[in-house]
This record gives C-alpha cells, structure tokens and sequence, in this order.
C-alpha cells in the first residue's frame, strides 16, 4: 500500500493528490492509495482519502504502507524512514499556493545528500520517482538526532542565511554500486546482498545501488537497463549528487556490453570506477571473441582504477588478458553464523547439500550418475542429497534423478531458496558438494564452511582456499564420477566428519570472516577517490 501523508500545516498540496490520482488512473499505481490530504481540497477520485487522522489511525496506515508520499516536511520524512518505510518526498511550491517560501525545495536537497529518501523535485516526475524507488536500495535510517540536526543547521547556514560552514568532513565518502537486481538468482547477487546488508555509515560510506539487470524476456531487459543507465548519467552529471566512485559488478557477455556503457559514463565525468569480477567462464568467453570486442575488454580493465578479483587464479587470468589491469585479490567472504552443523543423529539421515543454478557446467548431472553408482554398490546408505537450484538443466535433472530411481529416497529437488530457507538447509546438512567444471571462489562453499560442513568439490577455480584436500574436505577432478562417489562415502564416517567439521570451521573463522571484507573495500575506496582529485 502507498501512504500519503500531507501534515497539517494550513496549506493546500492539491498538486501532489491531483499526480498521484492521474498515475492511479492510468494503471501506472497498481497497488491501494490512502492519503491523509490535511487542508488540501482537491479530492481524488481513485482512492482514498481523509483530511486528518488520529493517531492511532496514522499509526495503523503506517504500518501498512511499503511507500509513503509525502511533503518536504522533517518530521513526515524521519517519522517514515524511522518504520524503515521507502519515502518519496516532494517539495511545497510558494509560487502554486503551497508555502510562504520554497525553503522545503533547499530541505529536500539536505536529505538527498542524506541518501535515506528519493526525492522528487516536482509533480510531473512521480512516476520516474516511483520507478526509482521500485529499485533502489537506500542507505539504512540509523536514529542519530545529532547527526540530522547538524545536516539540517548546515543547510540554514548554507542555504538560508548564505553562510559558509566551517567544518567539512572529508572522511565522507560516496559510492554508487551497480549490479544485478536483487530478483536474480545465482552468485553474483548473493555477494551484492551481502553488501547492501552492511552498515556502510559505520565506515563513513554512503552507499546507493542501481540494479541494471533483471531477469525477463529480451525486451524487458533493454528498458530495464535504458531507465538504470538514465539514473547513472543524471547522478554522474550532477555535480551535486556525483559519486566519489561507482562500484561496477561484472560477469561477461551481456553483462560486459552492459558495464562497458557504465564504465564509458565514468570516464566521460570522471568519475573512478572499480570492477568486480564474476563469471568463472570470462578468459573462455575473452578467448572467444573477435580483436575488436578483445580490445574493448583490454582497455576497460586497463582503464579503471582497480579491478577485484577473487583469488590468485583469478588474478592470473586477468593479468594474462591484460597485463596493466591494476588488479586487486579480494576473495569473497561470509558472515560466521552462531551455530555449527553436527553428525546426525541416530536414525537420522546424512544429508548432502548442493546449492547453485542447475546449469551444465554446475556438474548435477555427475552427482546424480555418483549416487547411482553408490545405490548399485550398497554404498549409499543414509545419504540423502538435497539439490537446491532452479536453472536451465532443471526439468532434464529431474527426470533423469526419476529414472535412475534416485528421487524420493536418495534425492530431493528443494528449489531456489533464500532466506530463512536458505538458512534451515545449512543448518540440517551435514555436508556440501559441488561437482563444477568451472568457478571462481563460489560463495556457497564459503556459507558451507563457515556452518563446520566438510565440502566435496572439484579443483577448479580457486576452490582450494577453501577446500584442503584431506582437511576439511576432498577435491576431485571435474568430470570424475567415480571419485566422486567415494569422496562422497569417505565424509559418511563420524570420526573423519568431526574433524573435517572442524577444520571447515577454523578455516572460515581465520581466512573467510566479512569483518575484514568491509574493510578491505573501504580502504580500496577511499585510497581509489584519492587517487583521482
């Protein structure tokens, strides 16, 4: 539901109810409206209304509200952004009748320097606004009444009496993030939801992401990335609301042809930009390409003030395409839950975990021909494998899982999970396997390791600085069926399995920690900003 929240200053604000009725009506609102219209007169004709409410009423209407529309007023804004509620905040007009002044247009820049809110400087642009705030990911309201007063004395000072404050704070860093929405599945997002999910303003960052890239059919995606790639040229332009940096998460393919733009956009305003590095197949796919295409991908990685990579064998393929990258290792890492995995109880089933996209190159296909092999050898015993994933493979998976007669009792298909489903199969898993020809350092080994669980998995990528063959864990060729199922059947023993579990543990605890993490790439974006005034 959208709330619409006037105040009750004695001022009409027809304009706003007027915008938001005509948006109703031509089917671009789709959801419930609701505004509490205060002294406005106009009243809308799609949804509704209420001059004033009681408190108990506003509070309920709140509650409700995933958007709340409202005037530049400081208390309307806090007081939503407080219920951690999206806000579209659009500024009274002395000129139409709305205020003595326009100081609600000056307040309102306040705020959008604040990065909590989407400010909409006028009627006519709400439903950009609405898109907008459809797929952005504000910087979290943190209660600091110190904080909001001094921006606010800064603004009258500066604004209103045209004074020149005298304390700047140049440890306040902006960064633009951009990336896949958070709708896609696979290991790209799960790295970009770990990193909204942190308190960047602890590490003085103001933090703002852009999603450029959904999953639909092809037409969906051009509009999709045209509108994402209209927001960064109107924040890159705006001297105001530049970013310091703008943190690019690239794979390969259509995702370079689309980050290339974003990177053209960075260099055209000078603005740095840092490449993060996804898609285990990049030096395949490098390969593949014509010399022109080549020579685009040498001089963005050339050109950009630091390219992440996730490992040392990821740092080697890249330099290898372009020796001049200016690359820097930053491995993926987890947050350590509070609890670790143990051995099943009696009775109870050894349950192995698979979690990815089911695509050829994850190797579901060896993993269900290993567990063939185990049941036609009695060796399968109380394992049963959970595969967790959706992808272009599924279907075929499935049937074939049905015909080796494998579903059911040895095999379950869970789906994409995430979330509290994510964390309930960890957490009754005793083990991880990922059977793939190709990857980098996959996120969902680190989650397994840092719950105690022994992992299966093959010698790809930089997989071994989190699998130590024989410590916490067994690597295998790719490809390699039978290895596969003995690896498998060595971890269903309880004397070795409490070993490995804690060896998984430590390893995570000493090497995949995300304290460090934050840390690293704060550092990397202030020394990058330095670098470029």
């Amino acid at each position: 539901m959208i709330f619409i929240t006037l105040g009750s200053q004695k001022f009409q604000f027809n304009r706003l109810l007027k915008a938001v009725d005509e948006l109703v009506a031509n089917g671009i609102i789709a959801e419930p409206v609701f505004a509490q219209s205060g002294y406005s007169d106009y009243q809308p004709k799609h949804y509704e209304f209420k001059n004033f409410l009681d408190r108990d009423e506003f509070a309920k209407r709140m509650d409700e509200a995933n958007l709340v529309i409202t005037h530049g007023g400081t208390g309307a804004i806090i007081g939503a952004v407080k219920k951690g509620k999206k806000v579209i905040a659009v500024p009274r007009l002395a000129k139409y009748g709305e205020h003595v002044d326009d100081h609600q247009l000056q307040l309102l820049k306040e705020f959008k320097q604040m990065d909590i809110i989407c400010v909409c400087d006028d009627c006519s642009q709400l439903g950009h606004a609405l898109d907008e705030v459809q797929h952005t990911e504000y910087r979290p309201f943190h209660s600091n009444t110190k904080t909001i007063i001094d921006s606010i004395n800064g603004f009258i000072h500066s604004e209103v009496m045209g004074e020149q404050t005298s304390e700047t704070n140049d440890d306040s860093l902006s960064v633009l993030m951009v990336g896949n929405d958070p709708s896609v599945k696979g290991g790209i997002t799960s790295v970009i939801s770990q990193l909204l999910a942190h308190d960047w303003a602890a590490d003085g960052v103001s933090m703002k992401f852009i999603p450029t890239y959904i999953a639909a059919n092809p037409v969906k995606k051009i509009l999709f990335f045209e509108k994402a790639l209209h927001r960064i040229r109107k924040l890159l332009a705006n001297p105001i609301t530049r970013p310091n940096v703008v943190h690019i998460h690239m794979s390969y393919r259509g995702s370079f042809v689309r980050k290339h733009q974003v990177h053209k956009l960075c260099r055209k305003y000078d603005v740095p930009d840092v490449i993060h590095m996804h898609g285990s197949e990049f030096k395949k796919w490098y390969d593949s390409c014509n010399p022109k295409q080549q020579e685009r991908i040498c001089a963005m990685l050339r050109e950009a003030s630091a390219v992440i990579v996730l490992g040392n064998q990821w740092n080697e393929r890249i330099k290898t395409i372009e020796p001049a990258a200016h690359t820097v290792v930053v491995s993926n890492t987890v947050h350590i839950p509070d609890i670790t995995v143990s051995w099943p109880e009696s009775g109870k089933r050894f349950q192995v975990l698979f979690m990815g996209v089911l695509i050829q190159r994850k190797g579901v296909d060896d993993l269900l021909n290993a567990l063939a092999e185990l049941r036609n050898t009695n060796r399968l015993g109380n394992m049963h494998v959970v595969i967790a994933g959706t992808g272009a493979q599924e279907e075929e998976l499935k049937t074939k899982a049905q015909n080796l007669g494998l579903s059911g009792d040895a095999v379950d298909f869970a789906g994409w999970t995430v979330g509290d489903k994510k964390r309930e199969l960890f957490e009754h898993s005793q083990a991880l396997v990922l059977p793939s020809y190709n990857e980098g350092l996959p996120v969902a080994v680190l989650e397994a390791i840092s719950y105690g669980m022994p992992v299966v998995a093959t010698s790809v990528g930089d997989m071994a600085a989190a699998v130590h063959d024989g410590e916490n864990g067994y690597l295998i060729k790719p490809g390699d069926v039978d290895a596969l199922a003995d690896s498998l059947v060595r971890l269903n023993d309880r004397a070795r399995y409490v070993e490995f579990s804690q060896a998984s543990r430590e390893l995570a605890e000493r090497e995949f920690n995300d304290a460090g993490y934050f840390r690293e790439l704060t550092n990397l974006y202030r020394q990058v900003a330095k670098e470029s005034r």
